[in-house]
């Protein structure tokens, strides 16, 4: 790129962040047009991924669409997946997700790759999803039978202006064959890798000018593909929440991540001449700086966000807690005392925020803390079962140990053995105890025991609630249980 070019992108950034973050009137007949004299035609897309259910955010988003648009008419707005789990107001609404659904139509969004937590709601609440949409949800490497009625599209191809357009979706398929999610809402369909599938697709590229990865597949990921596969144009990715805040290219295939949450989206500019892409450029934006939020989309937040049950408080925190393990700590603690179990056990990934304020906690928070509404299980098992238990739950957890009430204990470095640590009578390894977890962690571990287990027909947010409103007050700073 020549001086007198880049000056000129410099120049042209600026006013796109000026006009995003200010209150100042656009002008944009002034950058209406895409296509230069020399025939090039620039394609711009706007990115997120991993939003899950931000939409306090949407307001502020969707004013700085606009302003892209006034400058961009024919820009395309595309998630990387996961737009749901993580705000109760969205995940426990009525139809579940459709406060996103309604956001992302009001806001224009195109094209959409399905996350691993598209998949929280079960199959039913992802087609009414799909069905209520006004843009198409991507995956190829989802193997759908006929029988399963589920609309998922493998890609889509389109012209913008004039330009031959094929984007590809792709979701993350872990050791154990599936995504991330509850194996129970993935029965009826199966995945293959990624990067075996994506080859499949390769026909895309002599037949479109420009050819697009939208990947809910993380940034390792994406980073192996763009090496191994350089006839993509770009990968926009998602799913492992990384914020790519100065997006290159990797052998030629320009990937970008937006970060979480809404915080952030990102710019992409491709240049295509002669039905190829000879250029690539792209810019972060902070979405929460947005001084401007567009209203009509602030009164449709406002009234998803007047939800009087979930904003009651049911108990009081003491202090605020600092870290996961203090609230995994209080979710198995509720666990424990609710079911009647000698031992409970929750997921790290069970945990779905990092701290909680001191003063009331309300419905609200505890499902925050916890979105899944897995169902409670008991088993009965030996105490060398439960060690056993620890270590494979320890492992699936990535090498993290699981939260826990009714003992303290501390996994070697090799990850092979266990210390158990249990007040009054000790523990023994002969004795049987009542062992509680969710759901979620009695399909993914694996578990012996003296019996076939049984499901309590409660969730964990359930006796979350009612553990909070018996407490009253909770203290659980500086609770450690596990090493």
């Amino acid at each position: 790129m020549n001086k007198k070019k880049l000056l000129l992108l410099l120049a042209l950034v600026a006013v796109v962040l000026y006009l995003v973050l200010s209150n100042q009137p656009e002008n944009p007949t002034e950058y209406a047009g895409n296509q230069d004299a020399a025939g090039k035609t620039e394609i711009v897309i706007l990115s997120v991924n991993d939003m899950h259910a931000n939409i306090d955010l949407f307001p502020k988003f969707a004013a700085m669409v606009d302003s892209l648009r006034a400058i961009y008419p024919n820009m395309m707005l595309f998630s990387a997946g996961d737009n749901r789990t993580g705000n109760p107001v969205n995940d426990q609404y009525d139809p579940v997700n459709y406060p996103m659904i309604e956001l992302m139509n009001q806001t224009g969004f195109d094209l959409c790759a399905v996350g691993n937590h598209e998949w929280d709601g079960n199959i039913v609440n992802l087609q009414n999803d799909i069905r209520r949409a006004k843009f198409p949800f991507l995956c190829a490497n989802v193997v759908i039978p006929d029988t399963v009625n589920l609309s998922i599209k493998p890609f889509v191809t389109f012209e913008n202006q004039g330009v031959k357009m094929a984007v590809v979706g792709m979701i993350e398929v872990r050791h154990d064959g599936i995504p991330g999610a509850h194996p129970d809402n993935l029965k009826k369909v199966s995945f293959k890798r990624a990067f075996d599938e994506l080859p499949k697709y390769q026909y895309l590229r002599n037949q479109n000018d420009v050819v697009i990865l939208l990947s809910h597949c993380g940034i390792e990921d994406d980073m192996e593909i763009a090496q191994a596969y350089p006839w993509l144009d770009a990968i926009i990715g998602g799913h492992s929440h990384t914020l790519i805040e100065h997006p290159r290219e990797t052998n030629g295939v320009l990937v970008t991540q937006s970060g979480s949450h809404l915080k952030f989206a990102t710019l992409i500019k491709l240049e295509v001449e002669g039905h190829k892409v000879v250029n690539k450029e792209a810019i972060v934006l902070n979405v929460s700086k947005v001084r401007k939020e567009k209203p009509e989309i602030r009164q449709l937040v406002n009234g998803f966000n007047d939800a009087p049950a979930l904003n009651e408080p049911i108990a009081t925190a003491k202090t605020k807690f600092e870290n996961p393990e203090e609230l995994g700590c209080m979710i198995t603690d509720a666990i424990r005392e609710m079911s009647g179990a000698d031992f409970a056990f929750q997921n790290t990934g069970g945990v779905r925020v990092n701290y909680l304020k001191k003063g009331p906690i309300t419905v609200k928070d505890v499902y925050s803390i916890d979105p899944f509404n897995n169902e409670v299980v008991m088993f009965r098992m030996t105490g060398e079962q439960v060690k056993r238990f620890i270590l494979n739950s320890y492992r699936k957890n990535g090498g993290h140990p699981s939260y826990v009430s009714g003992m303290t204990y501390r996994v070697s470095d090799d990850g092979k053995s266990v210390w158990i640590n249990m007040e009054g009578t000790g523990f023994s390894t002969k004795k049987v105890y009542k062992v509680a977890f969710n759901s979620y962690m009695a399909s993914t571990v694996n578990i012996e025991s003296v019996d076939d287990g049984r499901s309590l027909f409660r969730t964990s947010e359930e006796m979350m609630i009612d553990f909070l409103r018996r407490q009253k007050v909770v203290d659980y700073q500086g609770v450690v249980r596990t090493h």
